[in-house]
Formats: C-alpha cells, structure tokens, sequence
C-alpha cells in the first residue's frame, strides 16, 4: 500500500491524508465517514478504496503516518552538532509545528491517538519505527556539563518537553481559531523567552 500511495501525485496525496485525518480527528471512528473523506479531498471513493481496501485499514494507515512522519522529518532536519538542549528541543519543537502547517488534521487526530493509547504504548510505537530515538534527541552530543550539579536531568529534560509542547499546543490552537498565518518568528521568539528562564535556573551560574 505505502509503495502505492508514494506513485500518486504527492498534491493529492496530502489531500487524502489532510482530509482523513480531520475527519476522523473530529468524529470517533464509527462515525467517520468515507463520503466526508473523499468529498473534502476532491476524489471519488473509488480510488479512496484502490489505496486502502476498508476504513479500518486507512484509520490503522493514519495512525502510523502520524508519528513515521514526525520521526522522518525530525531525523532529517535535526542538526545532532546542537549541544545546548534547549536549542535542540527548540528545534524538534519547530520542526514539528511546520509538519503540523503542512497537514493539519495531524493535531486533532493526534489527540484520539492519545485518548486511546497510553504514552509508554505511544513510546513503545515510535521506538519500533526509530530505535532508541529518545535517548538520541536528548543525549546524543548534548553537553551535560553545563547543568548544575544538584539537579536530576531526568526531571529537568521533562519540565523542558513539558513546557514546549504545551507553548507550542497553545500557539497552534490560537492560530487555529484566530485563522491568522503560522509566524514562526512570533513562535521562536516566545519560546526563546522561556528558554531564558530555564537556562538561568538550570544551567551553571545562569549561564545563557
């Protein structure tokens, strides 16, 4: 199927995607409907059902697609020479907003993904796409040596993943519901102003 799908005009292949994911982002799976599906994304149901042979195949396709292609980008655009964590959470942060721009239904759909599985089965999902991709993004050439001492990194790692991807949940909805332009620079800037903060309290003598 995913040979298949790559043959097909990359335009209306986001189309597809985009208009599944919303559909079934904002209704359960039973009540999603594939007439939605293919009316939004401009297509007849035929070819719909050429690429996947029921709706339980394109919602388990959805599913995978989310997260295979935040791995996919983030790996690809990641700059792992970035020691400072907190530029290269900033930049996973980022790199994430700009998959979301492209396909939108990603961060309702998203949110079922989280209603019905657990984060250590969401973790255990993406570890079997990427192995050991976690410990990479968080460790991988990062300097340790500029936290303090009598701090858990562990915890500290958290308060930082905790708090981008809550800035960043809220930035994308105001922008949904505002209707206004992503403006990363807006974004960047609001984020750098946290990561002032956490420096200071996290870093060696506050070091910037």
């Amino acid at each position: 199927m995913e040979e298949i799908l790559k043959k097909l005009d990359s335009e209306k292949r986001d189309r597809i995607i985009n208009s599944a994911l919303d559909e079934f982002g904002h209704n359960s799976y039973e009540k999603a409907s594939t007439n939605n599906i293919v009316k939004n994304a401009g297509i007849s149901k035929g070819l719909l059902f050429h690429y996947f042979r029921n709706k339980q195949e394109l919602y388990n396709y959805l599913e995978n697609f989310v997260f295979q292609k935040m791995m996919d980008v983030i790996l690809e655009e990641i700059d792992w020479n970035e020691s400072d964590i907190f530029n290269r959470i900033k930049q996973i942060a980022i790199i994430k907003m700009e998959v979301i721009s492209k396909y939108p239904g990603i961060e309702t759909f998203g949110k079922v993904i989280y209603e019905k599985k657990s984060i250590n089965e969401i973790k255990m999902m993406i570890e079997k796409m990427v192995p050991d991709i976690y410990h990479q993004i968080y460790t991988k050439n990062i300097d340790l040596n500029r936290f303090r001492d009598d701090i858990d990194f562990n915890k500290v790692i958290q308060i930082i993943q905790w708090t981008f991807e809550k800035y960043v949940e809220e930035q994308m909805e105001l922008i949904k519901k505002s209707g206004v332009k992503l403006d990363f620079s807006k974004i960047i800037f609001g984020m750098d102003l946290y990561i002032d903060v956490m420096r200071k309290a996290f870093y060696k003598g506050g070091e910037l």
